[in-house]
């Protein structure tokens, strides 16, 4: 009985000591932009990680009548816990999480000829601008998939993350005054509610990426 605790006692120490020093650092792309992070195994089934990604990136649209110039930029960081259902077998794990950060859409409407068209009403632009942006809740939770960042492993590696951000994004409609007495204010509120309709597609926002990593 002895022989067995001492064992059982032995092995343990052997695992925490393991695990305290299974550090692990890592980089990566994916469609949340280029990303570098860290992680740290509690034990030999799960992770904690911390990662910071960003990327901004620039691309027209159209809206009801109108074309925008926009910019995407998305810079955040993230907060993870990885569980392996089995590390010792293969490196599956499952992720939930939250990103943290003012990830947004910045545009600017492009009038055409000196004029916008807002919901079917054409108005002379006048030099002036329209503005909007769609912001993303300061923190999205995470949930997803993937292989890699094994407790189990040491050394160089690779690892492989899919995923969806949740949140939806809330538009803001800067317009100036002259144009929405031009145009009528109910005009206006479809456009800015034709923005919203289409931002809202964004909700759910895949993540894929592929990366090394360095564990010691």
């Amino acid at each position: 009985m002895r022989k067995l605790v001492f064992a059982v006692v032995a092995g343990l120490a052997c695992t925490v000591g393991s695990v305290a020093q299974a550090h692990e650092i890592y980089g990566g792309v994916g469609t949340d932009g280029i990303g570098i992070g860290y992680a740290y195994s509690v034990t030999s089934f799960a992770n904690v990680r911390a990662e910071f990604d960003g990327f901004s990136v620039s691309h027209s649209f159209t809206s009801g009548d109108v074309n925008y110039d926009a910019k995407l930029n998305l810079y955040h960081g993230g907060l993870f816990v990885d569980l392996f259902p089995a590390p010792s077998i293969v490196p599956f794990h499952v992720t939930a999480g939250v990103l943290l950060g003012g990830d947004n859409i910045d545009a600017d409407a492009n009038p055409m000829s000196g004029t916008y068209t807002i919901n079917g009403v054409t108005v002379n632009a006048n030099g002036e601008t329209i503005h909007a942006k769609a912001k993303f809740p300061t923190a999205r939770p995470y949930v997803g998939f993937g292989f890699g960042h094994s407790p189990q492993s040491k050394g160089l590696s690779a690892f492989f993350d899919a995923g969806v951000a949740f949140g939806r994004p809330h538009v803001d409609y800067d317009v100036p005054s002259d144009i929405v007495a031009a145009a009528g204010q109910a005009n206006v509120n479809a456009e800015e509610a034709s923005l919203q309709d289409k931002v809202d597609r964004l909700r759910v926002y895949p993540i894929v990426k592929v990366g090394v990593t360095y564990r010691f």
